[in-house]
């Protein structure tokens, strides 16, 4: 199996590209940073024996045709695609500056749809086929707090659903995951008011899901639970509520 990771150099972007190398895969790993990728693609090399394949590459700025042609001609054609890469700040609410605001858009839905679209037609056809994308419980309902982040995890997942009614009649798959709160970097010391997923543990579910006409599922599955509530708050409720 051959398989292209989109944000791989932490958080569960490597914890997927550490257990699907010890599936046997060969991997082309992105992120922005080269010094963050090469370590990696070496150590996964040394310890599993596969291809690993890295490309450094800034998501808000780039052109997906030239990773397209890096990739068919590093592996010749892919199995997966998942597009892992995000990003969010802590004060997003309100008005914040423009540069912010594009960046938050570009790397969390206008660059999904772009790779996605690039290897569309690569994969739509290959039976052992898979799209993976990774949205968030913050796009359940509009709130003051992670606004932009927020809508364009939910432009994310819209487009994951017109692929899978586009694929319906077709081998290739398509998961989406709403993630709730991982242990990374970006939550490590917060106060949360809900339990943290480990990568590994979320990387293993997603592997266990590949090949599965999935849509759209929470991970963990409880988050389905609390959002569901959240959406039905009547607007008197939520209105007051300081998330």
């Amino acid at each position: 199996m051959k398989s292209l990771i989109v944000g791989a150099s932490a958080g569960l972007g490597r914890a997927l590209a550490e257990r699907l190398a010890g599936l046997g895969h060969e991997l082309f790993l992105v992120s922005s940073d080269a010094a963050d990728l090469e370590p990696l693609a070496a150590d996964l090399k040394l310890r599993h024996g596969n291809p690993v394949h890295v490309r450094a590459l800034d998501l808000a700025e780039a052109d997906p045709e030239p990773l397209r042609t890096a990739v068919l001609g590093e592996m010749g054609g892919i199995d997966n695609l998942f597009y892992v890469a995000g990003v969010s700040i802590d004060d997003d609410s309100g008005p914040i500056p423009d540069d912010t605001a594009l960046r938050l858009m570009s790397v969390n839905f206008v660059s999904g749809v772009r790779v996605v679209n690039a290897f569309l037609g690569d994969l739509a056809e290959n039976p052992n086929a898979n799209i993976v994308g990774m949205g968030s419980v913050a796009a359940a309902r509009g709130r003051r707090n992670n606004s932009i982040y927020g809508a364009a995890k939910r432009g994310l997942e819209f487009y994951f659903e017109t692929l899978r009614h586009y694929l319906a009649a077709k081998p290739c798959a398509v998961q989406f995951y709403r993630l709730g709160y991982l242990e990374t970097r970006m939550t490590f010391g917060q106060k949360l008011p809900f339990p943290v997923m480990h990568p590994d543990a979320a990387a293993a579910r997603i592997c266990a899901n590949l090949g599965r006409d999935l849509g759209a599922v929470y991970l963990p599955w409880w988050w389905f639970g609390i959002m569901t509530i959240i959406k039905l708050l009547p607007w008197t409720i939520f209105r007051k509520l300081e998330i």
